[in-house]
């Protein structure tokens, strides 16, 4: 059952990776479709999503965030339910500081290597382009062991119960496109 790229994705795929995503996080975590929608629709490097048989199957958003708001992040004060487009940053302005935001696949669609494709699809459009950092911000057990699994450092719990991990960029996209995961 192969999954394919979504190559361009609308406002309902974002309703439907919320409906995704309430399977697994409480709403309080969880950025509203619409303001989602809102950053891929002037950053469409924002978001990759996937499909099997015309059902959504997993998605992932990656992408740069104002440097501020990369520190928040790191030291584990700021929720991502509260992004909002204006802190997102334009690939534009180098060094990119990087967020991955949520990489989620639905239960049935696991083990077919799902993941590793959307990250792949992911980091493309950053792959030139210099990147600093990439932090993560884990609500779930899964979510950890990604992180572990994928060679992010734990850093500390944040203010909203979860736990932030962080890696260099560089190490990043070496363990995407590498075996080692």
């Amino acid at each position: 059952m192969p999954a394919t790229i979504i190559p361009q994705l609308t406002l309902q795929h974002f309703r439907e990776m919320e409906a995704l995503e309430l399977q697994f996080y409480a709403a309080e975590f969880i950025t509203p479709a619409e303001e989602s929608w809102s950053w891929y629709d002037l950053h469409p490097h924002s978001t990759v999503a996937a499909e099997v048989k015309g059902k959504l199957a997993g998605f992932v958003n990656l992408f740069p965030v104002q440097p501020a708001i990369y520190e928040a992040l790191r030291a584990g004060l700021f929720n991502d339910h509260f992004m909002e487009l204006e802190h997102v940053a334009p690939i534009t302005q180098p060094p990119l500081h990087m967020f991955l935001s949520c990489i989620l696949v639905d239960r049935q669609f696991r083990r077919i290597g799902l993941t590793r494709q959307l990250l792949q699809a992911a980091v493309q459009p950053y792959a030139a382009l210099p990147c600093v950092g990439v932090v993560t911000d884990n609500v779930t057990a899964d979510g950890c062991a990604f992180s572990e699994r994928y060679g992010f450092t734990r850093l500390h719990r944040s203010d909203h119960d979860s736990w932030i991990y962080e890696q260099a960029w560089p190490d990043f996209v070496k363990r995407v496109r590498g075996a080692q995961a």
